[in-house]
């Protein structure tokens, strides 16, 4: 997952964020591990992140949390209530002019890879960003050969608003790749939230 763009900065914030089943929370260097590292190192991840193959290593995972300033830009883990267990990271990208926030996510845990950890984890997450900070639309860009996250942002109400081809270079075999770019305004969120309570979805 890139690392942040910090020519602005906003204040640090302490985010902890609660589902039925996840903690959501800011992520400091204590929360570094040899697992993590492996996640970075996963073939199927550096897949469809397009991540540079290489092995990370503990102190990679260190180096990587600390280029995040936990105010406009931050790292936050996803953690399993019952276990406490690490299953995956948030990376959010605060543009505070126009309200706008980028996200990316990681499961990085395969055993919690399609167990519906991002439905759990999705209406508590976004209320936070659109309405404790205010924040108008999210937006997110996706490598348009990772269906399993096209799926999932397309029947939560997100809208494909562009697709750049050959905009990206594969680090795995040097191709071009698509790129895929949603957005989810406020408005258009509310009336999705609105309709899948009413149809039982949350």
């Amino acid at each position: 997952m890139p690392a942040p763009n910090q020519s602005l900065t906003l204040p640090k914030k302490d985010v902890r964020i609660d589902s039925d089943k996840y903690l959501i929370r800011t992520i400091n260097a204590d929360d570094a591990s040899d697992r993590w590292a492996d996640w970075m190192s996963d073939p199927e991840v550096r897949y469809m992140l397009n991540i540079a193959p290489r092995s990370w290593k503990k102190a990679d995972v260190v180096s990587y949390i600390n280029t995040f300033n936990q105010g406009r830009n931050l790292l936050l883990g996803i953690f399993d209530k019952q276990s406490g267990a690490h299953v995956g990271i948030f990376t959010v990208d605060i543009n505070p002019a126009p309200g706008h926030f980028l996200l990316n996510l990681l499961i990085g845990e395969p055993n919690y890879r399609n167990k519906h950890v991002t439905t759990d984890i999705a209406e508590p997450f976004l209320t936070y960003f659109f309405e404790t900070l205010g924040l108008n639309a999210a937006m997110a860009s996706v490598l348009a050969h990772n269906a399993p996250m096209i799926y999932w942002l397309q029947k939560n109400g997100w809208q494909l608003e562009q697709t750049l081809r050959q905009s990206a270079k594969s680090h795995a075999d040097g191709a071009m790749l698509d790129v895929c770019l949603f957005s989810l305004p406020r408005e258009s969120w509310r009336a999705w939230k609105t309709q899948a309570l009413a149809r039982g979805d949350r």
